[in-house]
């Protein structure tokens, strides 16, 4: 960011101003946090009390300014310069300065965080006739949970190019009798084991077993649970 801030100063004289000699201006203008700058401007010289004298007096003021900015700026980048100064004189007594000041530096952009819950909710599902082929049952799932089939099967086939025997997530499916009509994808977390969703879920291991590999179990895997309709 770069910014020009002006101002507009009078100095009034205790005498007559009748030539300005030399003049000179000079900050000690900082950061006093991100957004707000204090100091003094300091207006230096001599000058004449008529033109056609001799004798040069000296001058020094120093000129409380006080600048807010609407950026937070990081305090490491930031650099304050003068721009332009020029002056006249008024009213015989009075000089007039007119100070622009230059303020560069890195604007700092707050980035709102927003709150993700940490734990993911339970996700069910209702399968309509779970006899379907494979590829078919593939098809009539879903949103999470047909991406989470085709993830199974995609790391399926490299598990056997690798020669190691991990069934997908619907190969433990046996061919008994009995079917379920809902089933819901339950994500593990900290402190479960198998045992406290056999619990929850008033189901059995053999149960569980048919649809998941219980032996390659961590946090955050996804488990298929067949509900029992009463």
């Amino acid at each position: 960011m770069k910014k020009t801030i002006s101002f507009e100063k009078k100095i009034e004289f205790p005498s007559m101003i009748g030539e300005i000699t030399s003049i000179s201006l000079d900050q000690n203008l900082k950061f006093i946090d991100n957004y707000n700058i204090e100091g003094n401007l300091i207006v230096s010289g001599t000058y004449k009390l008529t033109e056609a004298s001799r004798i040069e007096e000296s001058f020094s003021y120093e000129l409380p300014s006080e600048i807010i900015l609407s950026e937070k700026l990081d305090l490491n980048t930031t650099k304050i310069e003068i721009e332009d100064f020029y002056y006249e004189i008024e009213n015989d007594d009075t000089l007039k300065c007119y100070i622009e000041i230059k303020i560069e530096g890195v604007e700092e952009i707050e980035v709102e965080e927003i709150e993700t819950e940490k734990e993911l909710e339970e996700i069910p599902l209702k399968i309509e006739n779970i006899e379907l082929p494979e590829d078919e049952l593939v098809r009539e799932c879903d949103g999470d949970v047909k991406e989470y089939i085709e993830e199974e099967q995609e790391r399926d086939e490299e598990m056997i190019k690798k020669e190691t025997s991990v069934s997908s997530l619907f190969e433990n499916i046996n061919d008994s009798e009995e079917t379920y009509a809902t089933y819901t994808v339950y994500i593990l977390r900290e402190e479960e084991t198998v045992t406290s969703l056999i619990g929850k879920y008033k189901t059995t291991k053999e149960e569980l077993e048919n649809y998941n590999d219980l032996s390659n179990l961590s946090v955050g895997s996804k488990i298929i649970i067949p509900l029992h309709e009463d």
